[in-house]
């Protein structure tokens, strides 16, 4: 009777672990928000700045990311106010940063706003990639002294733009070149479509300065793996196979899927099958006490 006991223990043990759901990491981060409706008060200083870095095994279909945001308040033209900046983790890809947006719009107002996104993406059939658009400094730097744009490409209008910035902002008048904007070069993947919007309808009242970069960066690998060589035979010689070259395992399937993770699905088959074994031997031990003890 204590062997069937244990044996019973020993089932539910094993669907415990089987069954157990298993820990998750940070959840989904499908926008960054921050700075938007900001310090509507004149005289106010914006600074706030974004870094997101997304990795994409376009394979196995493993994707994360990792962003950096930090936020910074003061007088307007003065040394910011920072907090300290903050990374997160996510198990899935950063695809929008919406920042700066409907902000600083008292009058005298400086903003500085930076966004930068890397996509790392493997696995794809093809590497090549296109130049991102852009749609920044319409409607905006309106009255005051001319020049007031100063926005790097200019003009750029694209409905629809990947990047866009700088629209509807620094109205009311002011000095030459308050609105310094610029798209570093930057490229765009069908793969991985992030979108990045930021200083729009921004800092209008008069008197006020911005400046706001974006940058999109995509990096694409065909294979996460180099080919096997073989050499070639030559008459008289031994024939040789080049040793495989080997994968980098500095890198886990988290960040770029060199490495390869077994399913959390392998480890709980393999422990029902230990257990129905472990199992079986209990119950076979049970019979045979019990058969020594009849014949006694």
């Amino acid at each position: 009777m204590r062997v069937f006991t244990l044996a019973a223990a020993l089932v539910i043990a094993i669907l415990g672990l089987t069954l157990a759901p298993s820990s998750g990491s940070a959840s989904a981060a499908e926008s960054i928000t921050q700075c938007n409706g900001a310090d509507n008060t004149g005289g106010l200083g914006l600074n706030c700045d974004v870094t997101v870095i997304n990795n994409l095994n376009t394979t196995t279909g493993v994707a994360s990311s990792v962003v950096t945001v930090t936020e910074c308040h003061a007088a307007a033209n003065t040394a910011p106010i920072c907090t300290a900046p903050v990374t997160t983790s996510y198990d899935s890809l950063t695809t929008s940063v919406n920042q700066c947006n409907n902000a600083a719009n008292g009058g005298g107002a400086s903003v500085v706003c930076n966004v930068f996104v890397t996509n790392n993406i493997t696995g794809v059939a093809s590497t090549t990639l296109t130049g991102a658009t852009v749609n920044q400094c319409n409607g905006s730097g309106a009255e005051g002294t001319q020049p007031t744009l100063d926005c790097n490409p200019f003009p750029a209008n694209t409905t629809g733009a990947t990047i866009t910035q700088c629209n509807g902002s620094v109205n009311g008048g002011g000095a030459a070149a308050r609105v310094i904007c610029s798209v570093t070069p930057s490229t765009m993947s069908a793969q991985l479509p992030v979108s990045i919007n930021q200083c729009n309808d921004t800092a209008n009242g008069g008197g006020s300065l911005v400046t706001c970069t974006a940058s999109l960066t995509n990096i694409a690998l065909a294979s996460a793996t180099a080919p096997i060589a073989t050499a070639t035979p030559v008459a008289g010689a031994p024939v040789a196979t080049a040793t495989p070259v080997a994968k980098n395992t500095l890198h886990d399937s988290r960040t770029d899927g060199f490495t390869h993770v077994a399913a959390s699905g392998d480890t709980s088959l393999l422990l029902l099958v230990v257990g129905l074994l472990m199992l079986a031997g209990l119950l076979v031990a049970a019979v045979a006490v019990r058969r020594i003890g009849a014949r006694r």
